[in-house]
């Protein structure tokens, strides 16, 4: 089985950090080799070790350098490539609450050229889109126009990747805020042509949601 690379990215959260952690560890659930990344802006160290020993033995490698939510993103990918065609993207701030397994979700993307995502995070009832469906599982195949209200697609959401989404979209823009981040990145998605690689969200998705969003906490963000 294709291995799969945790990348977190976090900076300074600490307490939220170690929740989000946890809570993968106990529930992400995979048949192969499941490595972590720690892809940290450059927060004190006594982060930084809390964050190393959370994640364990499984840790692949990790980096602590100030680069901005764009640029941090942009270096872990760099260093998950190198190792499998498959990542995970999982912010500090989201807290995965009951098991997830990914096989299938991995197994979509390593046999279907035309997906290069799987989306994974808060559920957004007003998906517009078609169905897909993959060794007996279906997908909202979600279209590259934004929802109703404006709001893109793609956020940073937990997501499970592959290399072919980022050879076709490219990396994260650099120098930006987080949500500036996001936006600018979400709109590469939108402006691509219609036989780019495609996201999915599964159409069996929790009502609720496998993971919740724990990031209300005040504190300084990913510049």
């Amino acid at each position: 089985m294709e291995p799969i690379t945790v990348i977190l990215q976090t900076y300074k959260r600490t307490d939220v950090a170690l929740r989000t952690i946890a809570a993968a560890r106990r529930n992400l659930i995979y048949g192969g080799a499941l490595y972590w990344y720690v892809a940290d802006d450059g927060s004190p160290e006594e982060h930084v070790n809390a964050v190393l020993e959370a994640v364990g033995g499984d840790l692949l490698a990790y980096h602590s350098v100030r680069r901005g939510y764009g640029g941090n993103a942009n270096a872990a990918w760099d260093a998950a490539d190198q190792v499998s065609n498959l990542t995970f993207f999982l912010e500090d701030d989201w807290e995965l609450r009951q098991p997830l397994d990914l096989y299938a979700y991995a197994a979509l993307l390593m046999e279907t050229s035309e997906i290069g995502m799987v989306r994974l995070g808060a559920l957004n009832l007003d998906i517009r889109g078609r169905t897909w469906a993959h060794g007996g599982n279906v997908y909202w195949k979600l279209d590259r126009e934004p929802h109703h209200d404006g709001t893109p697609v793609f956020t940073g959401h937990p997501s499970l990747r592959h290399r072919r989404y980022r050879d076709v979209y490219g990396n994260y823009p650099e120098g930006l805020l987080p949500g500036e981040t996001e936006l600018a990145y979400a709109y590469q998605f939108r402006w691509a042509p219609q036989d780019a690689p495609g996201i999915v969200w599964p159409a069996d998705y929790p009502a609720m949601g496998y993971f919740g969003h724990i990031g209300s906490v005040k504190t300084e963000t990913m510049l």
